[in-house]
C-alpha cells in the first residue's frame, strides 16, 4: 500500500490547487523566469504565509539583493519580514557578498571560491537547525556563480548547493533566469539538475501583458500541462484558471448545441 503524499501549503492562491494540495514535502522546486516575472515575489510570499499562517519557520538565502532591499520591498505586500526575523519565526543569509568579490577578482581559484561557498552553506545550515525552519529559498542560483564562466566549475557550485539541500531537507525554492531566445529552462541549462520540480513563469506581452505560469516537472505529482494566468496585485501572487481551456470548453458546447439543433430538423 502506498503511502500518501504529504503536501506543503504554498501560501499562493490557486496554486495549491494546480500541485494536488502543494509541494511534496522535502521537494526542491526550482523557480524559472525571466526578469520582472514575479519570482522573488513568489518566494516572499511562501515564506511569509508558511510562517505566520502554517507554522512553518523559514530561511531566505538572497545573492541578488541586499537584505534590506528585499524587506522593503516585500512590504509593498503588508508582509513585515523584520517582525519575523525577531519573532525567531524567518531568517534571511546574505550571500550578496560573493557577488562583489567576484567583481573585485577578476578569476577565483576553484578552491578559494568553494572554500567560500562551503562557509555561508553552514551558515544557512546552522541557521535552519536553529530556527527549526521548514522552508528555504536560494534566491538566486546563478548568483552564486556571479561571473564564472567555466561550466565545470559552475557544476561544482551547484553540486555544493545540492549537498546542502538534501541534507536540511526543507522544503526548498530556488530561483533562475531563463535567457530570452536561448531555448533553456534554466541560465546554465544545469540547475534544473538540482530540483525535483520546476516551475516556469513568463511576462508576454500582448496588447495587454500576460503573467503566465507552467509546472514543468513535479515528482510525485499530477499536475496539469496547461499554461495558468496569474496575476500580482496588492496582497500578492494570484493563479488564476488555465489559458485557453475555457473556450476550448465553449466551442464544444457551441458544437454540442449545433448538433442538437440539427437532429432536431
Amino acid at each position: 500500500m502506498e503511502t500518501a503524499i504529504e503536501r506543503v501549503r504554498t501560501g499562493v492562491p490557486g496554486l495549491d490547487h494546480v500541485l494536488e494540495g502543494g509541494f511534496p514535502r522535502g521537494a526542491r522546486v526550482l523557480l524559472s523566469g525571466g526578469a520582472g516575472c514575479g519570482k522573488t515575489i513568489c518566494c516572499g510570499q511562501y515564506l511569509y504565509k508558511g510562517a505566520t499562517k502554517f507554522g512553518e519557520p523559514g530561511v531566505y538565502v538572497t545573492t541578488e539583493e541586499p537584505p534590506s532591499e528585499f524587506r522593503a520591498n516585500m512590504l509593498r505586500f503588508g508582509w513585515d519580514f523584520k517582525k519575523l526575523e525577531e519573532d525567531r519565526k524567518l531568517g534571511i543569509v546574505d550571500a550578496v557578498y560573493q557577488r562583489v568579490e567576484s567583481e573585485i577578482t577578476e578569476q577565483e581559484s576553484l578552491q578559494s571560491i568553494l572554500y567560500n561557498l562551503r562557509s555561508k552553506l553552514a551558515e544557512v545550515k546552522v541557521l535552519v537547525e536553529q530556527l527549526g525552519a521548514k522552508r528555504l529559498i536560494v534566491d538566486s542560483l546563478p548568483g552564486f556563480g556571479f561571473r564564472v564562466t567555466d561550466l565545470n566549475t559552475l557544476r561544482e557550485i551547484f553540486l555544493e548547493v545540492g549537498l546542502l539541500l538534501k541534507d536540511v531537507g526543507t522544503t526548498t525554492l530556488m530561483t533562475t533566469e531563463i535567457v530570452e531566445g536561448s531555448g533553456l529552462i534554466s541560465r546554465y541549462g544545469i540547475e534544473e539538475f538540482l530540483a525535483t520540480g520546476v516551475m516556469v513563469l513568463s511576462l508576454v506581452k500582448q496588447s495587454s501583458p500576460l503573467r503566465k505560469l507552467f509546472v514543468r516537472k513535479m515528482r510525485g505529482t499530477s499536475h496539469s500541462l496547461n499554461d495558468f494566468a496569474f496575476t500580482i496585485g496588492r496582497e500578492g501572487m494570484l493563479v488564476k484558471g488555465p489559458i485557453g481551456v475555457r473556450s476550448v470548453s465553449r466551442g464544444r458546447r457551441r458544437l454540442h448545441a449545433t448538433g442538437r439543433k440539427r437532429r432536431g430538423r
